[in-house]
């Protein structure tokens, strides 16, 4: 009798590269967007467990199948009616550690990941179990466990993929990529690792080698959505971004519920001009992600450029209240308050932001500008100075 397995896997992390724009007066250079992308994607495997009961049997197949179909709910209800009458079949534990992963019920996965290890101690569930950790944020502890999978089974290819998703998250891209590198050359032909190497490409600013990555993953599978992302910031890397906007917008038709795409998205608009489209990518990203100040700095810049200025200083407004540190967006409110008339205002944002940042050189030039304007041409060159100081220096931001 062989039953399903279930293993997990995560996909690497999407990501933006920085991009800046200016204009005079100068905002600071506000970064591009950036966000994390992770999926949970359930792989199975085959598995024989020796002969048991026709009933239990049928209960098994029902629970994978419960699991298979994403109602992970009924499936842990399934797996545990299972575990009543058989409290040391090590796969039960696993595949409802699986469910409860999914549904983010972390510590509860890790105590089922836990009880199969005592069972008996496989590969696999070492693999499952650091993706909880991953998840939960206990990198180190998930790197000991995708180790000690790679080491009981060195061609588990899974292990590696997810071992590179946690390097990523701890800004070790060389080692994620000598990982996926590795993934790869036990399975060349899976789309999913192809597709998180070029997501780390990108990272690595390789950008052609992450297209021909992403161009072989679609190859092998043109409905995952990810690669379309993946290949989109890649295409947004090397300038092209009319490909790249195609890219991000397969990408949504694949997958409607990307919801995080939407802020690359508009950042890619703004870039394109097309600002009014931007304003409708913002939003439907501040509709699921609200407290994310860097989109209100970006939904602002459309704003300005299609003269809507009383949303543009309630964006700037609000992106300071959700990150009151942030001296470059003080510095672009200083810009809006200039161009408005209003110095007082734009002074003390200016001030602010070389409080909050002294080595922010656009500001120290925004606020010479402004104080040239005002007449006070000894700080408008003292202020040029420290800027020019600063820009000359190795430790420059």
């Amino acid at each position: 009798m062989k039953i399903t397995f279930t293993l997990i896997l995560t996909l690497a992390c999407a990501f933006c590269s920085s991009v800046y724009a200016q204009v005079k007066p100068t905002p600071s250079p506000s970064p591009s967007p950036m966000i994390e992308i992770s999926e949970t994607d359930l792989r199975t495997k085959r598995v024989a467990i020796g002969a048991l009961p026709a009933k239990t049997e049928k209960e098994l197949e029902e629970a994978a199948k419960l699991m298979q179909e994403g109602r992970h709910t009924e499936a842990i209800a399934a797996w545990t009616n299972i575990i009543k009458t058989n409290p040391k079949l090590a796969i039960v534990f696993n595949n409802r550690g699986l469910s409860y992963l999914q549904l983010e019920n972390l510590d509860l996965a890790i105590a089922d990941f836990n009880t199969v290890l005592k069972l008996s101690p496989m590969a696999i569930t070492y693999n499952n179990r650091g993706m909880a950790f991953s998840k939960k944020g206990e990198l180190e502890k998930a790197l000991a466990d995708f180790a000690k999978a790679i080491e009981l089974n060195p061609k588990e290819s899974l292990a590696y993929n997810n071992r590179a998703e946690v390097y990523i998250k701890m800004n070790k891209f060389d080692l994620a990529l000598a990982d996926l590198n590795k993934a790869i050359l036990l399975v060349p032909k899976e789309s999913l690792y192809l597709s998180n190497r070029c997501s780390t490409l990108v990272r690595l600013k390789s950008f052609e080698a992450a297209l021909k990555d992403c161009n072989q993953a679609i190859e092998i599978n043109s409905k995952y959505a990810m690669t379309f992302l993946n290949r989109g910031l890649a295409y947004f890397g090397v300038s092209s971004l009319d490909a790249a906007l195609e890219d991000f917008d397969t990408a949504l038709k694949l997958n409607p519920s990307f919801v995080h795409i939407h802020l690359d998205r508009g950042f890619l608009l703004n870039q394109l001009g097309r600002f009014e489209e931007a304003v409708e990518s913002f939003n439907k990203f501040i509709n699921a992600f609200p407290n994310m100040a860097i989109t209100y700095i970006h939904r602002a810049a459309a704003y300005d450029k299609i003269g809507k200025a009383d949303l543009e200083l309630a964006d700037y407004n609000k992106a300071i209240e959700l990150d009151p540190n942030n001296a470059v967006f003080y510095n672009n409110r200083g810009t809006f308050y200039l161009k408005k008339g209003d110095t007082t205002a734009s002074l003390n944002d200016y001030s602010k932001a070389i409080e909050l940042d002294p080595k922010l050189v656009i500001a120290y030039k925004n606020r010479a500008y402004l104080y040239n304007l005002l007449g006070e041409k000894e700080k408008a060159q003292a202020d040029e100075k420290k800027a020019e100081s600063l820009e000359n220096s190795p430790t420059k931001n």
